[in-house]
């Protein structure tokens, strides 16, 4: 899975820019706050149709009434031509010049692995960070999974509206509330099984990633903890008197929360900020092996000053690794000091700067 070039427009900080990867490693260099993020903003935005931290029109360039991102990419065997365009009446995609009308189509066309800031929130945030981060990954990788969590939001909804006009009423008829609680109660049981299945291949190799970039014989444990499971039905319906209270659905997958345990203890109290890099870092490489187990293709990884807190082993551990897979992989960085010049050769180089990326050429300016 690659992206050949990619074309924004209005987007950010840019005007008009044109890039051109390279297959393998991708290096853009600039100081903070010279558009390196808002490029990898747009790859997510091109391969999710959403952005990781703020509302669409945002994307847009001050004054300008749309924004538009053009890439040629190649997945599944196929040569695909991407378009997104986000303006103030919404946003359309497009692949192969043809409009996709459910955006929850697009989702998935190419796959993309982040390691941006936001994502040490997943050790570190709330319940909903974390659901957040597997529903997205997750989505990407099983449409059935991705109808099914749509499914389920949209039974919530009706039954958090109901709960509200139930406790309102001092006679309230619950036959309705039984017919909704029971659809959401199989759809709910569908996702925890989802849930339990991803977490359980994420594991296989988790340990073992983790080990290799620290060089720490620790282990690394992704735990899922389902609000409810079993007879979700019977345990929901146990709550009616709590939800009609609350005027809310209390048990569900929209409650539940993941741990992250590092020899039993969890990760968020216990390590520090380098060693929760490390670990999201090793989750996104568990996951590029079930990616690549489904479609024989490696997902586009984005790196977003994923040096930061890294000695200069790890640094480069990790990139030969990435190389190693032959995935292509887009790394943003303030400077390539610690990089060895063997991996630097093999690499392709972009300047960021003034609100332009300009390609460079490595010749032993290191």
């Amino acid at each position: 899975m690659k992206l050949n070039d990619l074309s924004l427009y209005n987007f950010r900080n840019y005007n008009k820019q044109e890039v051109v990867f390279g297959k393998g490693v991708n290096f853009f260099v600039g100081d903070n706050g010279s558009g390196k993020t808002n490029l990898l903003e747009a790859i997510y935005f091109l391969s999710l149709a959403k952005s990781y931290k703020t509302n669409e029109t945002n994307l847009i360039r001050y004054n300008h009434e749309f924004t538009r991102i053009n890439a040629n990419a190649f997945a599944r065997g196929k040569k695909l031509q991407l378009k997104v365009i986000i303006s103030e009446k919404g946003k359309r995609a497009l692949i192969n010049s043809q409009e996709v009308k459910k955006l929850s189509n697009y989702i998935g066309t190419i796959n993309i692995l982040s390691f941006l800031p936001e994502d040490l929130l997943i050790i570190k945030g709330s319940p909903k960070d974390r659901r957040y981060f597997i529903d997205i990954v997750y989505g990407q990788i099983d449409k059935q999974y991705l109808f099914e969590l749509s499914n389920y939001k949209i039974l919530l909804k009706q039954r958090n509206e109901l709960l509200k006009k139930l406790s309102e009423s001092e006679n309230p008829d619950l036959t309705l509330l039984d017919i909704l609680t029971e659809q959401l109660s199989v759809s709910a049981k569908t996702i925890v099984n989802f849930r339990k299945v991803f977490i359980d291949k994420i594991n296989e190799s988790l340990k073992n990633m983790y080990r290799f970039l620290s060089d720490k014989q620790s282990d690394f444990v992704f735990k899922y903890n389902p609000s409810v499971e079993g007879d979700i039905e019977s345990k929901i319906k146990s709550k009616y008197k709590n939800d009609l209270y609350l005027k809310t659905t209390n048990l569900g997958p929209h409650r539940d929360d993941y741990d992250f345990l590092i020899d039993k203890n969890q990760a968020k109290d216990n390590a520090s900020q380098g060693e929760q890099r490390i670990m999201v870092l090793a989750i996104i490489l568990a996951i590029s092996d079930i990616i690549f187990a489904k479609n024989q293709e490696r997902p586009i990884f984005l790196l977003d000053d994923v040096f930061s807190e890294l000695d200069s082993k790890r640094q480069n551990k990790l990139i030969r690794y990435l190389m190693k897979l032959e995935t292509q992989a887009i790394i943003t960085t303030t400077h390539l000091d610690n990089i060895e010049k063997s991996i630097l050769k093999d690499s392709k180089i972009f300047r960021v700067q003034n609100n332009t990326i300009r390609e460079d050429y490595w010749n032993g300016w290191l």
